[in-house]
């Protein structure tokens, strides 16, 4: 919806990183959120490609979307399969080469039907997300000063992150650290984003990086900004290497 989203919840909050098609991971997390009290979920984004499971993920996050406890944002690997399934020219990567390969092996009258709810899905996804307004969730992260804005700035960097041209000697493109800079106070809200791949969740500056590398056989993590308190679930396995 190109916007951003104005939240209110109780503090039973679970921020959960990318998963990448990792639905075994995604849904034993999700059961483990569900037992605690009126739990909100956001998704951090990126729920696709990679992964094994990428269509049961989507219909995973259909359905607690439709429950009203489960949000998500825009993200770049999402975006891309938004662009591809409205008839958009994208360059298709591997791991999109695996979500397209699951989307075509279904019938043609299903695959048509997955094809219009996911479009009118990822159109609903809100920017970013604020929450009581001392947290934001935002897939790469995002800038005080473009809290509350949604121009083209904003929206590449919160979808895409900013990078150097270069890469990593994992094949990981080279990332600029936008949380070095920031300057906080205790009015500061936390930031929780994904999209940067790290062993163990990167706080810094009150901001909290939860992509953990599950598709690269890592874990899955999901972060309470309420409690300062982190869930893990273990791979089941290297679904992906680059």
């Amino acid at each position: 919806m190109d916007d951003y989203l104005k939240l209110e919840t109780g503090e039973n909050l679970f921020v959960i990183g990318d998963v990448h098609g990792c639905y075994v991971e995604f849904n034993s997390m999700v059961s483990r959120i569900l037992k605690e009290k009126n739990p909100t979920i956001i998704s951090v984004g990126d729920t696709v490609d990679r992964g094994d499971y990428n269509l049961k993920t989507l219909e995973m996050c259909f359905s607690l979307a439709e429950e009203g406890i489960y949000y998500e944002v825009q993200s770049n690997h999402n975006l891309k399969l938004y662009r591809y399934l409205i008839g958009k020219k994208v360059s298709i990567s591997k791991g999109l080469e695996k979500t397209i390969r699951e989307i075509e092996s279904l019938p043609e009258e299903e695959r048509e039907r997955f094809r219009e709810k996911y479009i009118s899905y990822y159109r609903s996804l809100p920017l970013y997300i604020v929450v009581n307004g001392s947290v934001v969730v935002a897939h790469a992260g995002i800038k005080d000063e473009m809290i509350g804005r949604t121009d083209r700035e904003v929206k590449s960097f919160v979808i895409y992150g900013q990078t150097t041209g270069r890469y990593t000697a994992e094949g990981f493109p080279e990332r600029i650290d936008w949380t070095k800079d920031r300057k906080v106070n205790e009015n500061s809200p936390k930031i929780v984003y994904g999209h940067v791949v790290y062993p163990e969740p990167y706080v810094n500056n009150k901001c909290y990086g939860i992509d953990t590398g599950c598709v690269l056989g890592n874990k899955l993590t999901a972060y309470n900004p309420f409690t300062d308190s982190f869930l893990f679930e273990k791979a089941r396995k290297v679904y992906f290497s680059f």
